[in-house]
């Protein structure tokens, strides 16, 4: 008994420290009509200013069976109970709108608007080094052209199981990700792919197959690759089984190339309705890896991958908050002399809000996740850290 009470003595702390931390905006309604397009996310922002937090107070009204099914037409109530904010759906808007049908949960409000954006989802993946090397591939194109599109017909090797009318996904390797947990930097490093012309900065790129041949078999410099990130460039149909197959490209987003690889189609089925919340405990080292197919940052309802997985506990939903790494300058106020380098003559500036965003899709050991808002382009390197987090 004395057990018992002591345990919903620390639930009941819990829950009023999750309480006091709820914060409403400013300029938040009293109640809300939801709308047709509208996100849980978007509503929550509403009358939350860390929208993320929504669970909070819609989860802890008894009156809602699900506080994830809210659907169009739903008038949603802002009350207080003993001081604390709670959501609420009007009894009167669902007992005078019968013709919406409650129990089919493809109508309900998602958390993000996967019906816009579910495309774009399937388009990235990681795969395994060792599944890379037995992919099969594009050897040619149609009259061995450099780029081919839809319509046009493309001649892959290694596919000897190959049936006619089987459907496939061509997709290019974007980044090689490197396990470098060992050196002092520590974490993944992503390195970049680029395919045809164009240089990639040495920074980003693989170490040469020379290197790896010699000084790269040191242990100091043997890193690990724990995977490929690879986006979708066309679908294509099988049109005549051998070796090498040829394939008619159905549909694309971008031209097939000779070494484009050849994947099974993704019939991975997202769950639109999890909430966001927050990691118990984020590593330090945590960050964003890549942005979506760009160059310079990315920005609301693009997509990024980070460098956590499910090997660190991570799963659809984990919300964290991104920023830009403060950089270093020199005090030139106090220091107007040159000189050597040193903490005296250098000033580390602090990290700057970015955004937040929100994981989709786990791997093993790097995630996919979308951006939900923010004041600033999100880029690769950027800091993850608690949703709660703004300086």
């Amino acid at each position: 008994m004395k057990r018992l009470l002591i345990m919903l003595v620390i639930l009941g702390l819990a829950l009023s420290v999750q309480a006091e931390d709820i914060e409403l905006r400013e300029d938040h309604p009293r109640e809300y009509v939801v709308q047709d397009g509208d996100t849980l996310w978007d509503i929550a922002g509403r009358f939350l200013t860390r929208p993320w937090q929504w669970p909070a107070i819609w989860q802890a009204n008894p009156q809602i069976e699900n506080p994830h099914l809210i659907f169009p037409g739903d008038r949603i109530v802002l009350e207080f109970v003993g001081g604390e904010p709670r959501l609420r759906v009007a009894d009167d808007t669902r007992r005078l709108s019968p013709q919406i049908r409650r129990e089919d949960i493809d109508e309900a409000i998602t958390a993000i608007p996967f019906d816009a954006i579910e495309p774009l989802l399937r388009h990235p993946r990681i795969i395994s080094p060792e599944a890379v090397e037995d992919l099969p591939y594009v050897v040619a194109n149609v009259e061995q052209r450099v780029f081919a599109g839809p319509g046009d017909r493309t001649y892959v090797v290694g596919m000897d199981d190959a049936r006619v009318g089987q459907e496939v996904v061509i997709a290019r390797i974007s980044y090689q990700f490197e396990d470098r947990s060992a050196s002092p930097r520590n974490g993944l490093r992503q390195n970049r792919i680029r395919a045809g012309g164009g240089q990639v900065p040495a920074y980003e790129r693989p170490s040469s197959p020379i290197w790896r041949a010699t000084i790269g078999r040191l242990e100091r410099f043997d890193y690990p690759i724990i995977g490929y990130e690879m986006w979708t460039s066309a679908h294509a149909r099988v049109v005549q089984a051998g070796d090498p197959a040829i394939l008619e490209l159905t549909d694309g987003r971008r031209e097939v190339m000779a070494g484009d690889y050849v994947l099974p189609v993704d019939y991975h089925r997202f769950d639109p309705h999890f909430h966001p919340s927050a990691m118990d405990d984020i590593p330090e080292d945590a960050r964003v890896l890549t942005v979506s197919e760009a160059y310079y940052g990315v920005g609301h309802y693009q997509i990024v991958a980070i460098s956590l997985g499910t090997e660190d506990g991570i799963e659809p939903g984990h919300t964290f908050s991104a920023f830009r790494g403060g950089g270093t300058v020199r005090d030139r106020h106090r220091h107007p002399v040159g000189g050597y380098r040193s903490e005296e003559r250098h000033v580390t500036l602090p990290d700057e809000y970015a955004g937040q965003l929100m994981v989709f899709r786990p791997f093993e050991r790097i995630s996919y996740a979308i951006v939900m808002d923010g004041k600033d382009a999100i880029r690769a390197d950027d800091i993850l850290d608690h949703p709660d987090r703004r300086l």
